[in-house]
């Protein structure tokens, strides 16, 4: 009960988030040209490859051992975590303001000693946000996270608006200033919410940590290859579309993947929630794998289902961007392959974590990196921003298939992998036709077909879960 309680929270959270990341789409789709889209992409794609670096994967370490700790503790091992990346996040931010011509032109295609000061705003921020979050994740604290996640949206897309009215009009300024500002906003409400916790850490005595400073770097560290090749990997497709079309071509995909960001919400949720849980539930009973067999073949039937319904409205999806984004919806098909192999992959990659093979995610994300490369080489010539996303989509497949694989050699689960390939190539067909046609009749009657085949696959889910409403209807009738 308390799980479904602290998971209907995180919901309750994620589906406010969605409604505003839906009304930011619509709005900011139609204030902001594709080129301008495609500077503002560039900026947050780089400023989220580089910290990914900074955070020297500590904030991994701390998820690790945070259970590890006595709860008086845990402010201890935050700090240790979190000390060192801030630090060399300074450094690196004085030593990028010496190169700030040649970088800010990369990034917006100008000089702007502006913009590389407010990109070292923006990725101090993202680093500090990462683990403060991070901090009220762990704790379960579902609605203060859920909260703090509107605030930034809810932030950004307001100073958005007031700045094209009154400062940069179609600029990407105006999406650039908004976004650093959120990030401030949410750290400064993160530490609200942890202010018993800060307060207690500053003026009390600091309790002895279990766990040594080099156990937390052995653990992290091969976490800054995995991480930043990881980050490399989700952002190749953008910048091989710079450098083989142009800022145009980056903001369509861009809005392309506004709408999947839609989607990534239910990811974002589940593994908000799911990560804690499953370290608990290892921590308490190491041996019982059922629990996880059972999370897993609900999220693969609920996520799959997700992804044909979305493919099936696609055309009406994409009236909600702006006129000049309508080419969108021949993008985004397999770019939603992003957040449905991602949540997925989360209910099997567990082995990889439970038994510390952090090396592990070097080569998945390696490999996964350069097949994306290839890939966008390849079908970027010949279909441009759809290309890169049908490369990035089957990126995405190969990563869901390397963390299964690795996992259960470390942590054997028997998980039901057949029927979800089975699934999965289904989708692929329909995905591969939504990048060519528009929806119609026939189109519509490929979706329907595949959700009552995966609906048969998945048949003792539907059957739990029927089972679940009917009893949860009748109590509620009583």
């Amino acid at each position: 009960m308390n799980m479904l309680k602290t998971f209907s929270k995180y919901a309750a959270g994620s589906l406010a988030s969605l409604i505003v990341g839906f009304l930011a789409t619509m709005i900011l789709t139609r204030m902001i040209p594709t080129d301008e889209m495609g500077k503002y992409s560039l900026f947050i794609t780089v400023g989220t490859l580089v910290a990914s670096f900074l955070y020297l994967g500590l904030d991994q370490s701390y998820v690790r051992f945070y259970f590890d700790e006595d709860e008086k503790a845990r402010n201890t091992l935050l700090m240790k975590c979190m000390g060192l990346p801030v630090l060399l996040t300074l450094v690196a931010s004085v030593g990028l303001l010496f190169f700030s011509d040649i970088f800010s032109e990369y990034l917006v295609g100008e000089p702007s000693f502006v913009i590389t000061i407010l990109f070292c705003v923006y990725t101090l921020g993202l680093v500090l946000d990462r683990f403060l979050l991070m901090k009220v994740r762990m704790a379960q604290k579902a609605g203060a996270y859920s909260v703090l996640n509107i605030i930034r949206k809810v932030a950004y897309l307001l100073l958005a608006i007031l700045l094209f009215y009154v400062a940069f009009g179609e600029k990407s300024m105006t999406l650039i200033l908004p976004v650093t500002i959120a990030e401030i906003v949410v750290i400064f409400g993160a530490l609200f919410v942890e202010r018993k916790s800060f307060g207690t850490m500053l003026t009390g005595p600091k309790a002895e940590l279990s766990t040594s400073r080099e156990q937390i770097l052995k653990y992290g560290l091969p976490f800054i290859f995995s991480t930043t090749i990881t980050i490399i990997f989700h952002s190749t497709d953008k910048f091989m579309l710079k450098e083989l079309t142009d800022y145009d071509q980056i903001g369509l995909y861009t809005g392309a993947q506004n709408i999947v960001n839609l989607i990534s919400q239910v990811q974002t949720v589940f593994s908000t929630f799911w990560v804690p849980v499953a370290f608990e539930h290892f921590s308490r009973e190491p041996e019982e794998k059922s629990f996880y067999i059972r999370i897993n073949k609900l999220v693969s039937y609920g996520m799959i289902v997700l992804f044909v319904l979305v493919l099936c409205m696609k055309d009406i999806i994409i009236y909600f961007l702006g006129p000049d984004y309508r080419g969108a919806s021949f993008i985004f098909p397999f770019l939603a392959f992003m957040p449905i192999m991602y949540t997925v992959s989360e209910t099997t990659v567990l082995g990889i974590y439970f038994k510390k093979k952090s090396s592990y995610h070097v080569w998945i994300s390696l490999a996964c990196a350069v097949t994306n490369i290839i890939g966008n080489l390849v079908l970027i010539n010949l279909f441009g921003a759809v290309g890169a996303a049908i490369s990035t989509g089957l990126s995405y497949i190969l990563f869901f298939v390397l963390r299964t694989i690795l996992a259960n050699r470390v942590y054997p689960v028997k998980y039901a992998t057949g029927r979800f390939a089975v699934a999965c190539i289904l989708v692929s067909v329909l995905a591969t036709i939504a990048c060519f046609v528009s929806v119609n009749w026939w189109y519509l009657l490929i979706g329907v077909g595949i959700l009552i085949v995966v609906s048969f696959l998945y048949r003792d889910v539907v059957t739990e879960s029927l089972t679940f409403i009917r009893t949860h209807l009748l109590k509620r009738k009583k």
